[in-house]
């Protein structure tokens, strides 16, 4: 099956820096869904925010690989982001992540903006996941057993 998958992402962030969250959720056309979350204990949220990005696509690349028939649509309330990764704003900080995203953002990418805590349930979905493995991560102080989107680039 071919077709269009959402992708939302977040990061979160307790203290800036502090610790922090990535959270994603991939939605496929035939219905089924796809959630990851990791944390750090000491980390910034625009860090996150990049980190959920490319760990979601990670996840969409392990199972459609280089398909051109494929359209990704990447739903994220980080702005920053999307800046950033579209080089529309100049990259002056987490320069070591860019090397492992870049290369996952291609034509068939297309990243749209959405208002956080607005009520789109996808959205809301991904901050709870962040939100969440923060809170794990300040109770424990040891990454969360959330599923993890640690996958090859292939």
């Amino acid at each position: 099956m071919t077709g269009t998958v959402v992708v939302y992402t977040d990061g979160a962030c307790s203290g800036n820096p502090g610790a922090g969250a990535w959270a994603f959720r991939v939605e496929w056309p035939d219905g089924s869904v796809q959630e990851a979350a990791g944390a750090e204990p000491m980390t910034t949220n625009n860090r996150e925010e990049l980190k959920a990005v490319r760990e979601g696509l990670r996840a969409v690349r392990a199972r459609v690989g280089d398909d051109s028939s494929w359209r990704i649509v990447v739903r994220t309330d980080s702005l920053g982001a999307i800046n950033w990764l579209q080089r529309r704003w100049k990259r002056k900080a987490n320069l070591d992540l860019y090397p492992t995203i870049d290369p996952l953002v291609d034509s068939r990418v297309q990243f749209e903006h959405v208002r956080g805590h607005s009520g789109e349930p996808g959205n809301e979905r991904v901050d709870a996941l962040a939100v969440s493995a923060v809170a794990r991560q300040l109770a424990t102080g040891a990454p969360p057993s959330t599923r993890r989107a640690d996958l090859p680039l292939e």
